[in-house]
């Protein structure tokens, strides 16, 4: 089932078009990998994809329905969720909080002080098997402020993971991360959504993490679709060897 596609995606800045006329599509279920050399429109893409920022011209298709001129936290009720490059934590609340409080923003229920409480009793279960699932459940009453940033990028992920995305979108999940935190954070994902329908888009730049995770992989360079396949495929076409890899023929 398609859960997400841009038909002729397009943004300009002035003159300058940093998303060209993209036509895109992810299937329910699957980790797709976006590539592409500093200023190829990745982020841009991203941008138009879950609402920072609007379209200059095409459309984005969401579980069938069109996008246009939905905000962001539309977009995410929806189950586009975003997970920043940058951790979107609070630093003064602890994980669980953290957590819980993704958990409370994707649902507000209506009814008896009864059924809210035992709601609230159920987001707090639920947070919690969250950040024990994803390697976080000992230390659940530690404030945010306090932990490594490998550990605050796998809250932010945890926490986007509350909100039940349909599509989950990743803008550098592991950047400023060390090597061995790199694979932590990606194993963890890709156990997770292996247990889910769950489509997941990641922005990466190192191409090992991208070869081991990404089961397709879309390339851009200049704001223009460069290749779309399995990462094979991609990473071994000459054209992506030599924009995106630097690599001389």
């Amino acid at each position: 089932m398609t859960v997400l596609e841009t038909r002729g995606l397009t943004k300009e800045f002035g003159e300058l078009t940093a998303v060209d006329s993209i036509d895109f599509v992810i299937e329910s279920g699957e980790i797709v990998g976006v590539i592409g050399p500093n200023g190829a429109g990745k982020t841009t893409f991203v941008n138009l994809l879950t609402g920072v920022l609007e379209a200059t011209d095409g459309e984005v298709v969401f579980a069938g329905e069109s996008l246009d001129g939905a905000a962001v936290h539309d977009r995410a009720k929806r189950g586009l969720v975003r997970s920043f490059q940058i951790p979107q934590v609070c630093n003064d609340l602890t994980l669980l909080e953290n957590v819980r409080s993704a958990v409370l923003s994707r649902e507000q229920r209506n009814g008896s002080m009864f059924s809210v409480l035992l709601w609230e009793d159920d987001s707090r279960a639920e947070a919690i098997e969250l950040l024990e699932t994803f390697g976080l459940g000992e230390r659940q009453n530690v404030e945010a402020e306090t932990i490594p940033h490998g550990d605050k990028k796998i809250l932010d992920v945890c926490m986007s993971v509350a909100m039940r995305p349909k599509l989950l979108v990743l803008d550098e999940p592991t950047s400023g991360v060390a090597t061995d935190n790199k694979h932590e954070i990606m194993d963890r994902l890709q156990e997770y959504f292996e247990t889910t329908d769950s489509a997941v888009l990641f922005i990466e730049h190192d191409m090992e993490l991208i070869a081991q995770y990404a089961e397709r992989v879309f390339a851009m360079d200049q704001g223009r679709k460069l290749a779309d396949g399995t990462p094979e495929e991609v990473l071994e076409d000459s054209t992506v060897k030599r924009r995106i890899r630097g690599e001389e023929q």
